[in-house]
Parts: structure tokens; sequence; C-alpha cells
């Protein structure tokens, strides 16, 4: 039986790619133009229809453009709307590419505990450090985001303080509503056909989300209207 891995490679271009993981897809080094983009093409493609392999399948589209160079210029927003996913996730996941070779990833590890690690350090020991205190310890996603944070936080001279738990429920919600917000890209075919019942019946489910942005956007307009201090003192 063929593992997960091995079904997604089945319906990619075996053309330029050398190794692939769950973790990663190492490409090869003289890899043409028109090959690459249509792998990055496919990859995109098939992040938008498989499921349970979003993981695997980001950090796939993270090596392919971390391996463009100024080739992929303007090529992310197109890649995020092609696969139904975060602009800002395909840049951090080249980034954490860009910073940790597939060679260098830790099976044992998942892309998400890669993705703390790798947006947080750029210097490769201290990345591989870190990835080497997640296995050993056993440290889930969560707990080596705050161990993390901590430790960036010390080195900047701004030790923890108790603000830094409502700074971690903060990202944890941002994190949730851009989920969100990619599952509402992704079935947007259907939403955008609803009846005018449909639509009433998911405002009222919607209605704490719709505070939210309501409250959000005064918030953001308040500050967007605020006179600056030279105006005020004119």
């Amino acid at each position: 039986m063929r593992t997960e891995v091995q079904q997604l490679l089945a319906v990619l271009p075996p053309t330029g790619i050398d190794r692939a993981t769950r973790l990663g897809l190492a490409l090869s080094p003289k890899m043409e133009t028109e090959a690459w983009r249509h792998l990055v093409s496919r990859v995109a493609s098939l992040a938008r229809t498989a499921t349970g392999a979003r993981q695997t399948l980001t950090a796939w589209l993270g090596d392919a453009l971390a391996y463009s160079g100024a080739r992929g210029r303007g090529l992310i927003t197109e890649c995020a709307e092609a696969a139904g996913f975060d602009a800002g996730t395909l840049r951090n996941a080249k980034m954490v590419c860009a910073r940790i070779p597939v060679s260098c990833r830790h099976d044992a590890l998942s892309w998400t505990h890669h993705c703390e690690v790798g947006l947080a350090f750029a210097d490769p020991s201290e990345i591989e450090r870190w990835l080497a205190i997640a296995e050993k310890e056993r440290l889930s996603t969560s707990a080596l985001r705050v161990r993390v944070r901590a430790h960036v936080a010390t080195l900047r001279g701004n030790p923890r303080t108790e603000a830094d738990g409502a700074s971690i429920a903060a990202f944890r919600l941002m994190r949730e509503l851009r989920a969100v917000g990619r599952s509402l890209v992704r079935e947007r075919h259907q939403w955008q056909q609803w009846s005018p019942t449909a639509a009433q019946l998911a405002l009222q489910e919607l209605r704490p989300l719709t505070d939210f942005i309501d409250a959000v956007r005064n918030r953001a307009l308040r500050r967007s209207t605020k006179p600056s201090r030279d105006l005020e003192a004119n």
C-alpha cells in the first residue's frame, strides 16, 4: 500500500524532483525554469484538492518557492490563490524552507515545529539546537512556541512579563481566524450560491464573528482618523 507521500508524488511531474518526504521537497539543482513552474502549478492545484496532507503540501510549496530565486517574483500570491492558502502562509513557508534544507529537517517533528523554529531564527546552529531540543523533550508545537519566544525575548533584553500571556492568546486567535479565512476562500463557490434564507441563518450563526469584525474595523478607523500631534498643535 502506497504512503501518503507516494500518492501525492504519483500525480506530480517527476522531472526535477530528487527527494520527497512529508516535510519537504528536494529539487534538482539544474531544474529548467519551465519544468519548475509546471511543478509549482501542479503542487498548488493538488493543495486545493487533496485532503489530510495540508502540512506536507505547504512544505512542498515552500521548498519550490525557496528554490526559485528571482524567478519566483510575484508567484506567492498566484500560488496562494491556486492552492486556497493565505499568501502569508506561503511567505512563511518559503522563509522556513530557505533556512532549513530538507536534509536538515527532523523526521520525528512536524512541519509546524519547523515553522516555529525557522521563523524565529536564521542561524543554522541555533535552528538545529532548537529542533534537537523539541525532538529530545518531545515538545508540542505550542510548548515549543512558548520556549522559543521566551528565549528570543531574553536575547532582546525583554524578559517575559504577564502581558506575554495576552500576546500568545492574540496570536492563537489570529491563527484561527486565518484558518477560517482560508476555508472561506476554498469554499467560495459554495457560499456564493446560498439562498437568502440560508444567508440569514448563516448571519445568525456568525453573529460573534460579525461583531468582532465591526469592533476591529471601528478601532482601526479611530486610529486612522486620529489627528497627528502636529495638526493638533496647529
